[in-house]
């Protein structure tokens, strides 16, 4: 007998089998389930995590980990240590400005810091329920970017004007920052910066916080409701374990850090 015969028979006696006995499920119909079936959870799909490239230290990146690790999600990096690394990046078009950081993320390839940060916020509803929450929040994170900034940037000037530039970042900060979230937290009273609930204004506020209390221990004494702020944020268990030891968490630069980003970028 010929294969197509075969088969041809095999089908025949099917449908005839389908017509005497009702009960048959049709060909090319979905099973359906049963009910035990339809309570069983089914297998979630792994979404890829984030991939963040870098240099091995805090830059730009650092309030980047900071917001992914405060929403609880894995990410993965890759750091940028030769000049050959980055001109591959550049000559795979993958840096749109030639800057990094660079973010992979949901079949997308992010650059800019503060378009990072903005997506992640939405994304995972740490950016307010409006557009006047959003505002607010994204007005106070700009507030703490810009002191972080100056934080970063201090550390590949020369000795002396490190020196001066740190303690004008301290000098900054109580007299032009933290005064004004300390007026924010006593007018509201309440124990978020916006609407009551956890965003990414408080992320960045506790980074800048612990960011310059590196540089002075005593900086928040003049100010009970930010320290009872620090206290309250640091206690929120994703941001808990990011401040453990072990975590993605950067140290503040060093001049191994200041090192290869020179060479890389060819400062």
């Amino acid at each position: 007998m010929l294969i197509g015969q075969s088969l041809e028979g095999v089908e025949l006696s099917i449908t005839k089998e389908r017509v005497i006995n009702p009960h048959l499920i049709p060909l090319n119909h979905p099973r359906e389930e049963s009910q035990e079936e339809i309570r069983k959870p089914k297998p979630a799909l792994m979404a890829a995590k984030p991939k963040l490239w870098y240099f091995h230290g805090r830059g730009r990146m650092e309030s980047i980990r900071w917001l992914l690790a405060a929403a609880g999600v894995e990410f993965e990096e890759e750091f940028l240590e030769t000049r050959e690394q980055y001109e591959k990046l550049q000559k795979d078009g993958r840096l749109l400005f030639g800057q990094v950081p660079l973010v992979e993320i949901d079949g997308m390839e992010l650059t800019q810091t503060r378009a990072i940060l903005s997506y992640l916020a939405a994304k995972y509803n740490l950016h307010g329920k409006d557009p006047k929450e959003t505002v607010r929040i994204d007005m106070y994170a700009d507030g703490t970017l810009d002191l972080m900034l100056m934080v970063a940037l201090a550390a590949f000037k020369p000795p002396e004007e490190k020196e001066e530039s740190l303690a004008l970042v301290v000098k900054k900060a109580k007299t032009r920052y933290f005064p004004v979230f300390e007026k924010i937290l006593k007018d509201h009273g309440e124990d978020f910066l916006v609407g009551n609930k956890f965003s990414w204004a408080d992320i960045q506020l506790l980074e800048a916080i612990l960011m310059v209390e590196e540089l002075d221990g005593s900086v928040l004494c003049d100010f009970p409701l930010l320290k009872e702020f620090k206290t309250r944020i640091s206690n929120i268990p994703t941001i808990k374990k990011f401040l453990q030891p072990g975590s993605q968490r950067k140290p503040p630069p060093d001049s191994h850090y200041v090192e290869a980003v020179r060479n890389v970028l060819q400062l």
